[in-house]
């Protein structure tokens, strides 16, 4: 997977994601993350919960700031999650069902990737949650547009919300000036992060409702969504 990665990086432009065609070479198949959507229970479910960790680990990074201001930043982007998680479990209460009923069924997955990036390096920890979050934001949005249900648009608009995003850039970018020496262990860091959100999110694609998970498809699918994270890193002066 890694060196996959590596390799994208070395490209201007994100590939378009295409498999090797079933009749010829010039006729190539055209997969896209939409066509592995869940069905809309489940997506709320994995959706709601992933938001509630972001708030959490928002939050938590609060206390460890290092000046007023990052504190501000991240109380604001745990403020933003916090919302989209409220507006997911709303309209999971609008279909009659309890929230932490839906989501409970995906807890011990999410909870053992949460486990894995965990770290005492405040620094490496806000990495995480500027890179995580669009991360997944971006990989849900995508599912969401395969979404057989009328809340299709909702759910695509709440996860395209970058409210407090560029802020936690900002925030990484003036610690990184601040201590060049950062710039190392950050981008390690980085890599790292993208390998386990990538095993993650095929445990996701898993749960499709339209299209069978085939192992062989998945690196193909999830090239845009690579390429926006070397850009993330990139913004930020990091090797990816």
């Amino acid at each position: 997977m890694f060196e996959w990665i590596k390799k994208l990086g070395k490209k201007s432009a994100a590939p378009a994601r295409k498999l090797g065609s079933r009749q010829a070479a010039d006729d190539a198949q055209r997969v896209e993350l939409a066509e592995f959507a869940p069905k809309i229970m489940p997506f709320l479910g994995l959706a709601a919960y992933l938001q509630l960790e972001l708030y959490e680990a928002s939050a938590r990074a609060v206390v460890g700031a290092p000046a007023l201001q990052s504190k501000d930043v991240l109380a604001r982007a745990a403020g933003a999650t916090l919302t989209k998680h409220q507006r997911l479990t709303d309209e999971i209460r609008r279909r009659g069902h309890e929230p932490h009923l839906v989501m409970e069924p995906f807890t011990p997955m999410i909870d053992r990737y949460i486990e894995r990036i965990d770290t005492p390096d405040w620094h490496q920890y806000v990495l995480s949650i500027y890179l995580v979050g669009g991360l997944f934001d971006g990989f849900f949005a995508s599912l969401a547009g395969g979404l057989k249900d009328g809340y299709r648009n909702d759910a695509i608009a709440i996860l395209n919300d970058t409210a407090g995003r560029v802020e936690l850039r900002d925030l990484l970018a003036a610690e990184i000036a601040a201590d060049p020496s950062l710039a190392n262990r950050l981008a390690l860091w980085g890599r790292r992060l993208v390998g386990d959100t990538l095993l993650v999110s095929r445990h996701v694609l898993a749960l499709s409702d339209g299209r069978a998970f085939v192992e062989s498809e998945v690196e193909p699918v999830f090239t845009e969504l690579i390429a926006d994270h070397i850009r993330r890193m990139d913004d930020l002066g990091l090797t990816a």
